[in-house]
């Protein structure tokens, strides 16, 4: 079994969750690599209870009605606590990587559906994918935010099965090939296997979220289509099982996996090879989610020069991270509006990335779409908040970062503190100069002296704490 070192556990850590502790790291090595992928994907059997228990006092969703307790923000601040309190981080990762692949957005869908839909993402998460696609296509919030309840015989709505093709399944022309993957009349024809979709309360239910896709059989079109050259009275189930079974989709998802978790899939002859060395895993495991993205988390691509530090964080990354490699304390309070904390949510909406509100269908545009002048300002300044967030309760509602979790970290001098917070946050490579820039900072007064460092309680509370909001707001800090 291949080993793994502290860095490569850290990449692996970063990628499929949000980064870690120095002893959480320290684990995952004494796994080795294959041991290390497969104690994150198997994460059923990892104890979250403690998560649950913070959950079950800070929010109240028993009432979808109760708009105090129940709405978007509500939403928000529930999935940043799951995000920074989890046990198992590729459960969220892998949920964040299907709402920004399935994007649909509150700003037209309902809050409930919105929070039932992310519930069915996180439970089918590492399915087979056309279990997934079927779970998505009968969504309340899908069949709402792409027009499926307007989809009827007679006069069908393109936008799911334009969607389907273009944006959730194979791509407008072949990752590989650079051919066309579909027609427009395809399109119209998928569409016509989709009529007729609705949604209603489960009945005989007593859960307020349990709602039953069906199809109302006076607004179906039960006649023959034309799908890739193919007739047949195709139903819906029929069109997801073919899409899901082209090579093309394959490919298609390969990308998507590797754009979001590893490094920007090129049009290069490798990265083509690359795409099909992974569409055979897909084909060959019945289209398993969780068998495509293990092979990807345990191959050499992933661990390759080229992988390390090549995406830019997310907002949410960028948030959650720091709090989960620095040990910080969020906690969201209860569901009393006068004793909670959304700070979180409203700092990613500030980074510009409002979760459950991507902007559009196709998702946020990851990488450098998450840098500019505006929003890279905006992450010096939660490195600046994270950093000053002091308090004696780190039971009150906010998020805090506690000196004695600073002082763990803090060294004998100056340079080995330096290292040590480069570690944490990381592990981070800068270059000697830079090395000795942040020494002399924890070394240099008030009145721009450089002179001794000595690790009080006085200079972590105040260099030391400048010392971590310098290393988040360096350039190798924004990459994941």
């Amino acid at each position: 079994m291949a080993g793994i070192t502290y860095d490569e556990a850290a990449h692996l850590l970063r990628r499929m969750g949000f980064g870690g502790s120095p002893q959480e790291i320290e684990a995952l090595v004494a796994r080795g690599r294959e041991g290390a992928v497969d104690f994150l994907i198997n994460y059923a059997q990892v104890d979250n209870r403690a998560m649950d228990d913070l959950i079950a006092r800070s929010f109240d969703f028993s009432d979808p009605n109760d708009f105090t307790k129940f709405n978007r923000f509500e939403l928000e601040r529930w999935w940043f606590t799951r995000m920074v309190h989890t046990r198992r981080p590729f459960e969220e990762k892998m949920t964040l990587f299907w709402h920004n692949h399935f994007a649909t957005a509150a700003s037209k869908v309902f809050d409930i559906f919105m929070y039932v839909q992310n519930r069915k993402l996180r439970d089918h998460s590492l399915d087979r994918f056309d279990t997934l696609l079927k779970v998505v296509s009968e969504d309340s919030a899908m069949l709402i935010w792409l027009d499926g309840i307007q989809n009827v015989k007679g006069s069908p709505n393109e936008n799911f099965a334009r969607e389907l093709q273009e944006l959730f399944t194979m791509g407008i022309i072949d990752v590989v090939t650079g051919e066309a993957n579909y027609t427009e009349d395809d399109v119209k024809e998928i569409a016509r296997a989709f009529t007729g979709g609705k949604v209603r309360f489960a009945r005989g239910s007593t859960d307020p979220y349990a709602f039953e896709f069906f199809v109302n059989p006076e607004q179906h079109d039960f006649t023959a289509k034309t799908v890739y050259g193919v007739t047949a009275n195709y139903s819906a189930d029929d069109i997801i099982t073919v899409v899901s079974a082209r090579r093309s989709t394959a490919r298609y998802l390969v990308k998507k996996l590797f754009d979001f978790f590893v490094y920007p899939i090129t049009s290069s002859s490798s990265d083509k090879q690359t795409v099909e060395k992974f569409a055979n895993v897909y084909v060959s495991s019945n289209h398993s989610i969780k068998e495509l993205v293990r092979a990807i988390f345990v191959s050499d691509e992933f661990y390759s020069d080229r992988a390390r530090f090549a995406l830019v964080k997310q907002p949410v990354e960028f948030i959650v991270g720091a709090i989960r490699m620095l040990g910080a304390v969020y906690n969201p309070g209860t569901y009393e509006p006068r004793n909670q904390s959304n700070v979180l949510a409203a700092l990613s909406i500030f980074l510009g990335q409002e979760l459950f509100n991507p902007p559009d269908v196709a998702g946020w545009n990851l990488n450098l779409g998450w840098i500019n002048t505006a929003t890279l300002l905006n992450r010096f300044t939660y490195a600046d908040l994270l950093v000053i967030s002091r308090t004696r309760d780190l039971s009150a509602p906010g998020l805090w970062l506690s000196h004695e979790q600073l002082r763990r970290h803090t060294k004998a001098n100056p340079k080995k503190t330096v290292k040590k917070f480069l570690s944490v946050l990381g592990p981070l490579k800068v270059d000697a100069k830079m090395v000795r820039a942040l020494s002399d900072y924890l070394r240099t007064d008030d009145a721009g002296n450089i002179g001794t460092f000595t690790p009080d309680d006085l200079t972590v509370d105040k260099k030391v704490r400048g010392l971590v909001h310098l290393i988040m707001c360096l350039s190798e800090f924004q990459l994941n």
